[in-house]
């Protein structure tokens, strides 16, 4: 049991996917700015990551290293994702709660590179299928953490006395550069 909590806490503070492993992936980019459309992309995330993550590592353990077929798993797990995705946006339609404001919003989950990333991370990481989901759940809370912090950030930028020459993507990068600083500060809090 404390293994499992160890690898939920890990992938929240020490993990997080967004800000120390991928520095040029902005996912709060294509959000329209509005908190409401990246709590839209964090519920989809929440749901598609977990799905990816389970389905490549069962295919990846008992298909792909069985057969030899390794080689094939970035392709395969890109394949898992194109088909997951449009799934949960069509949950997300049906439910009527949290509907997708954009219309390429499956494209923009897709192509998320946290999707891919994680299901890589969890292939070569964990050892089983519940390490797995629980990781893949704990960076997907993570994520989408991340992504409302991002948006409240630029909710509230919007309306600050900023000069001009700094609005929009600097102001951006610099709030996403202190912000991945922070969250270095929890790097070595929990050995792997």
């Amino acid at each position: 049991m404390s293994a499992l909590l160890l690898i939920l806490l890990s992938a929240v503070l020490v993990n997080v996917m967004a800000l120390t492993r991928l520095p040029s992936w902005r996912p709060f980019e294509a959000v329209t700015g509005t908190f409401k459309g990246a709590q839209g992309l964090a519920i989809a995330s929440l749901l598609a990551i977990p799905l990816v993550a389970a389905i490549s590592w069962s295919l990846s353990t008992w298909v792909l290293k069985p057969n030899g077929l390794g080689y094939l798993r970035t392709f395969v797990f890109v394949i898992v994702a194109v088909a997951v995705v449009p799934v949960v946006e069509l949950i997300m339609r049906r439910d009527g709660r949290l509907q997708p404001q954009r219309p390429g919003f499956t494209l923009l989950v897709t192509t998320n590179s946290a999707v891919l990333g994680i299901a890589l991370m969890v292939d070569a990481r964990m050892q089983n299928i519940v390490d797995a989901v629980s990781f893949s759940v704990a960076m997907a809370v993570a994520l989408g953490f991340l992504m409302l912090a991002f948006a409240a950030m630029h909710d509230r930028l919007q309306h600050a006395d900023v000069p001009s020459v700094f609005r929009d993507a600097p102001l951006a990068l610099v709030s996403a550069g202190i912000m991945a600083l922070a969250f270095m500060g929890f790097t070595g809090l929990i050995q792997e």
